[in-house]
């Protein structure tokens, strides 16, 4: 199978099959050497049956692909980003990162830098970079990451730090979205009862030393809070297993038997004889050294490839792709073959829940396991197919937020600067920045902003405001850079989340932030005017404090507007002089009811923001800014805008939207 690398070659190629690319062509937009894509290449046209595709190499112009059958193209890149091991999904700076900390703080394994240089096949000024990173994130929690005398890497500080921050790494949304904070957003369990069992899970493994990483532990996790449903509302496991074959290493026995203790004594329980004997079994299959974790270890394996495939166009979320996902389902499937085998069949208290709430999704996955012949002939109970439609839930609810930060990159002029930084951009944050193009400083048009999430530039952007967040880096992307695109990210994810799961109630911080830059003297309704000279000269002579200043907002303005269009959707105007005119910000908004002639940019704008930037520094304004980030993302609340008859409600829209 192909690792990401190839994938992504290909991908390319696919994009680009009606004409031929050089290396460099394709290396400049995948992020990798030249050297590397013809290396890679060679591996591919060795690799991959030739009655799928094939890669026609043609001396002076470089390569192209052929497609041989459709069908069996698009199964192949399916099934390879399936079979991915951890290694192969480490190929940016957060994928290493988590490889890292998961080989050395979980799964307690003995790796010296030179291991890590050639497993994650990148240079050894990249790796330092990484474990500086690291040193600051792990800092925070008073531990660090040195070498030992062996030179093998090991995290050092107190246990109950280390396990501090291994709750926050991977099971909180402080790095990282988890199954865990997926089903929480779907209201299937009690929040405090999987925060206390991942608790007692982190601490027995810890305790004894058992090597697992963070799918186990979550998987682990939410079968525990299944058998607590279970038994606070009666619905136990349907009979006792017979003739259990329990483990021989006493020291496994240990640890199984302090986690069920820890279970009963934490929520005051009497757990049942075959609940007992549940846990063990869970335990036993995915914590001992002998369990199977590939894929390919599910004999029907290949039937699961096809079957996600066919959800994945149904529901347009690209399953195979989620690796959380795939783990924590392929693991489901194994452990239901094992009931069905054993007679081992368990009660699910969401069944109600999830058939009521879900109807949609559980018809689904009962049909498509049926049309694919998996299990095919066996009675399943809706208790287990409503245990995989939560696998399927927490996908859907994850793909609303880890789909990729849209960017643009910005250079001065010359386009190899562009590429250069791009290339750097996506070895550093390929899992999480799709780079939709790169343009010059004077190509920066709505047009090139729409979709866009986040503008990376190696100029300054501050002459000119953008509805979209701007970050100024160097070509050659430091760690000050990177920590800047960081912050911007996770701010980026935190709105994204915010907007959809809380109630946005305007606070008193947002209120005054509000009224600082927007007034009822600088609110207008127009039912006159239908052209823009009119219109902003109505601004002009309400923002000057004389004569002078008028002249300046009018000529500023100009300038600007020569530069590039401001109208974004034929309907929102965000005009603005290109530099200050005066000391302090303010924005001067228009609802029209009448459509305006912007000249050539459009001849229906109804929406009107001017914005006067401050002469002094203003650390808020960035605040105001991201208001036209998010309106022009949210439909209804340009629609709603152009509804409002008056400067309070005018407000009730903008305050959400801070």
């Amino acid at each position: 199978m192909l690792s990401d690398r190839e994938i992504r070659i290909i991908k390319y190629l696919y994009k680009n099959k009606d004409q031929y690319c050089t290396s460099t062509e394709i290396g400049d937009n995948v992020g990798f050497s030249e050297r590397t894509i013809r290396t890679n290449i060679n591996y591919i046209s060795e690799s991959v049956p030739k009655d799928i595709f094939e890669i026609v190499a043609k001396k002076g112009s470089g390569f192209k692909l052929k497609i041989k059958n459709q069908d069996k193209y698009i199964d192949y890149i399916y099934k390879s980003r399936a079979n991915m091991s951890s290694i192969d999904q480490a190929y940016d700076k957060k994928g290493r990162e988590k490889y890292i900390l998961e080989n050395i703080l979980l799964e307690n394994k003995k790796l010296t830098f030179e291991d890590l240089l050639d497993i994650l096949f990148i240079s050894e000024s990249t790796l330092q970079r990484d474990i500086y990173n690291l040193k600051n994130k792990l800092n925070e929690y008073k531990l660090d990451i040195v070498k030992t005398d062996k030179s093998y890497l090991e995290i050092v500080g107190k246990e109950i730090d280390k396990r501090h921050f291994i709750l926050d790494y991977f099971f909180s949304n402080i790095y990282a979205n988890s199954f865990i904070n997926e089903l929480d957003r779907l209201d299937l369990f009690d929040r405090s009862t999987i925060s206390q069992l991942l608790i007692i899970l982190l601490d027995c493994i810890r305790e004894y030393n058992i090597s697992v990483n963070d799918y186990i532990i979550q998987n682990l996790v939410i079968h525990f809070a299944l058998v607590l449903e279970r038994v606070n509302k009666n619905f136990l496991v349907d009979k006792p297993v017979k003739n259990i074959n329990r483990d021989k290493d006493e020291y496994f026995d240990g640890f199984a038997k302090a986690i069920i203790n820890r279970i009963s004594k934490s929520f005051d329980l009497n757990l049942p004889i075959e609940e007992k004997t549940y846990i063990y079994l869970q335990l036993l299959s995915k914590t001992k050294p002998s369990y199977e974790k590939s894929y390919e270890s599910f004999e029907a394996y290949n039937q699961v490839i096809d079957m996600l495939r066919y959800l994945s166009k149904k529901l347009d979320v690209n399953l195979l792709e989620d690796n959380l996902f795939m783990n924590n389902f392929i693991e489901h499937l194994k452990s239901l073959k094992n009931r069905i085998e054993s007679g081992l069949f368990v009660s699910n208290p969401l069944t109600a829940k999830i058939k009521s709430q879900y109807k949609d999704y559980f018809d689904l996955v009962i049909k498509s396991f049926r049309k694919f012949l998996i299990f095919d002939n066996v009675e399943i109970s809706d208790d287990e197919w409503s245990y995989l439609v939560i696998y399927i839930l927490s996908a859907i609810e994850r793909n609303k937020f880890n789909k990729k930060i849209n960017v643009l990159v910005v250079c001065a002029s010359g386009y190899s600067t562009g590429l250069m930084l791009k290339n750097r951009i996506q070895n550093e944050y390929g899992n999480t920045i799709n780079i939709k193009n790169v343009v010059g400083y004077y190509e920066i048009t709505p047009k090139n902003i729409e979709d866009i999430d986040l503008i990376i530039s190696s100029v300054d952007l501050n002459g000119l405001v953008i509805a979209v967040p701007s970050i100024k880096v160097s070509v050659f992307l430091d760690d000050e850079d990177c920590a800047l695109i960081d912050k911007e990210i996770e701010g980026l994810r935190k709105s994204y989340r915010t907007n959809k799961f809380e109630e946005n109630v305007p606070d008193f911080n947002n209120i005054d932030l509000f009224e600082k830059y927007f007034t009822e003297k600088n609110f207008l309704i127009n039912e006159t005017y239908t052209d823009k000279k009119d219109i902003l000269e109505v601004i002009y002579k309400t923002l000057a404090e004389d004569e002078d200043s008028k002249k300046l907002f009018e000529e500023k303005t100009i300038m600007r507007e020569n530069f590039s269009s401001i109208v974004f959707k034929d309907l929102i105007a965000i005009p603005h002089p290109i530099s200050p005119v005066k000391t302090e910000a303010e924005v001067f908004a228009v609802i029209s009811r009448k459509d305006i002639n912007w000249g050539r940019d459009s001849d229906k704008v109804r929406l009107i923001f001017y914005i006067s930037p401050a002469k002094k520094k203003d650390s808020d304004f960035e605040k105001i800014i991201r208001i036209f980030t998010k309106l022009l993302r949210d439909d209804s609340s340009i629609e709603n805008l152009t509804k409002v008859g008056n400067f309070k409600d005018f407000k009730k829209i903008i305050l959400k939207l801070i």
